[in-house]
């Protein structure tokens, strides 16, 4: 195996896995993004996706304005590429993490390019639910908060 990665890949190789630029380094730094991003962009998406159902026509608390906004900004979105949403929200960035290279800074254009696929799930799942089984939670006391 060895033979086969320094013929074909021998920059692979020569990397190693220690070091700035091993391979340890980069799986870390990959893992790290990934699960800081997932966390983010699942918090917000939850946040979006219930205002989504909330605040729809029929929803429990209908409200015009802040369905329209949600709606509007997940669909903006979620139609952006990641690239040009990276480069769009570098200044954002800059202010939030003080830079904008980094495996931190990486992580507010990854959960603005996450947050609205999990909203759309989320919004998809709870509309999902039989209105019968929101009805008898409402005859039984169960208030909007609840």
């Amino acid at each position: 195996m060895i033979s086969f990665l320094s013929k074909y890949l021998p920059n692979v190789v020569q990397l190693g896995w220690g070091g700035d630029a091993g391979w340890g380094t980069s799986i870390f730094q990959t893992l790290f993004m990934t699960f800081w991003s997932a966390i983010f962009g699942g918090i917000l998406g939850i946040i979006f996706g219930v205002i989504l159902v909330l605040t729809k026509d029929g929803g429990i608390r209908p409200n015009k304005f802040w369905y329209n906004f949600s709606d509007k900004l997940v669909s903006i979105f979620r139609a952006i590429p990641f690239i040009i949403l990276l480069a769009f929200v570098a200044p954002v960035t800059q202010k939030i993490v003080g830079t904008q290279i980094g495996m931190k800074a990486a992580l507010v254009p990854l959960t603005l390019g996450v947050f609205p696929f999990y909203a759309r799930q989320v919004q998809v799942a709870l509309e999902s639910v039989d209105p019968g089984k929101v009805e008898a939670a409402e005859s039984l006391g169960s208030t909007a908060r609840d």
